[in-house]
């Protein structure tokens, strides 16, 4: 009887360690698969912290009839700004939205695309966001360009004030993504790209995750 017993509590911790191999087997197979697909990834950990809690902004940002950019004011009560499938535009508007967000020390969750000029949300001197990236969250770069009369300037003027741009705004960025971008094909409407092509990075590399999904509230 106890060796019965004996041989089943061995064969017990037997099966044990044969699942936690094979857990532990999966984890390094889903972190092999996610560098195969994103070979750069290495490249963002160091941007990636873990999401903290921090006093609400005192800023709120609403819709503006058909504007795209949100209007930011003063809000009496505490809460979070989300962000949702922003496609960009005007700089200058969304530099001065992101630094009344920094300076009101504002959370802002990500959800869906962030494009273009809602990159600028990883400019360095804005220290006061507190920012995540819900799952799913995908963010979207292309390099500065100009237009006249709604059609792209692509002279050899324009294209050399287009290469200072760019350089001037990698400067702006952490580290890690700017090297990144540095290396990386980043479509160029001066250059001869479509003005719809984007070079898309998922937000789970860029940002911590955000503590509740927006799509669950």
């Amino acid at each position: 009887m106890g060796d019965s017993h004996h041989g089943e509590s061995r064969a017990f911790w037997c099966w044990l360690s044969v699942l936690c191999i094979a857990s532990a087997l999966m984890a390094i197979g889903l972190v092999v698969q996610t560098i195969a697909l994103h070979p750069d990834a290495a490249g963002f950990l160091s941007i990636v912290t873990p999401a903290r809690a921090e006093p609400a902004p005192r800023y709120a940002c609403t819709p503006s009839g058909g504007a795209k950019t949100p209007v930011c004011h003063a809000a009496s009560e505490m809460q979070v700004v989300r962000i949702t499938d922003d496609p960009g535009g005007n700089v200058g508007e969304y530099y001065r939205k992101y630094k009344a967000l920094s300076d009101a020390g504002t959370e802002i969750h990500f959800h869906g695309m962030c494009a273009s000029a809602c990159t600028m949300v990883f400019f360095k001197e804005f220290t006061g966001i507190k920012a995540c990236a819900d799952e799913g969250a995908i963010f979207a770069f292309h390099k500065p360009f100009d237009q006249k009369d709604g059609k792209v300037r692509r002279s050899k003027s324009a294209t050399r004030e287009i290469r200072k741009l760019w350089v001037a705004w990698l400067e702006e960025l952490p580290d890690p993504l700017r090297q990144y971008l540095k290396r990386a094909r980043v479509p160029s409407a001066a250059e001869g790209d479509e003005q719809n092509t984007l070079l898309l990075l998922p937000g789970y590399l860029l940002m911590p995750k955000c503590p509740v999904s927006v799509a669950a509230q």
